[in-house]
């Protein structure tokens, strides 16, 4: 069973769970939604229950059935849909062995978990990166265009400067010696 405990309301709204939407309270589960949401968009090019009108995107993701692609393997399917499950307290991970009842998924049976978190497995496709700022294997789409939801400032730090004036000293020697001045 899953904690309902936080009522934020944060996040990319395409993968949003809803529980998150409506506004009752939630646990982990929206993570495993979250996860639904960028494997189908892995698998498919777009996001689950997509819509360019946020409105309608939200209701989607609330009331909407997932689209399914017929070129998606069975075990893809049923993975998403058991991810997509509208009641947080049945979807699959919410249960009391969470994480391991996605990692014991058929979807995921030819993955040796033990080898993955030792790096042991070698990737389908390493790019060749040449520095921070190549982008060859981004789509031109999305290198081109200005984003519109982060606001664009010419001088970012004359908007909201909640942090002028802070500085950081990462010195543990004067951490110590005022930590041993304050005890005598």
């Amino acid at each position: 069973m899953d904690n309902c405990s936080a009522h934020s309301f944060c996040g990319t709204p395409e993968y949003l769970a809803p529980e998150i939407i409506e506004n009752q309270g939630h646990g982990q589960a929206v993570d495993w939604w979250s996860l639904g949401a960028i494997v189908y968009e892995m698998l498919t090019g777009l996001p689950p229950f997509y819509s360019k009108d946020k409105e309608k995107l939200f209701n989607n993701i609330k009331q909407g059935n997932l689209k399914i692609f017929n070129y998606l393997s069975n075990n893809a399917i049923l993975f998403l849909k058991s991810l997509f499950v509208k009641d947080p307290e049945k979807r699959l991970g919410s249960g009391k062995t969470g994480l391991e009842d996605i990692k014991s998924h058929v979807f995921f049976k030819d993955i040796d978990w033990d080898l993955l978190c030792k790096k042991k497995i070698k990737p389908p496709f390493i790019p060749r990166i040449q520095n921070s700022e190549d982008v060859r294997y981004v789509d031109n789409e999305f290198t081109s265009c200005t984003p519109k939801d982060s606001p664009c400032f010419d001088d970012p730090l004359s908007q909201d400067n909640h942090y002028h004036g802070f500085s950081y000293n990462n010195d543990s020697s004067n951490i110590q010696s005022n930590i041993i001045k304050s005890q005598k």
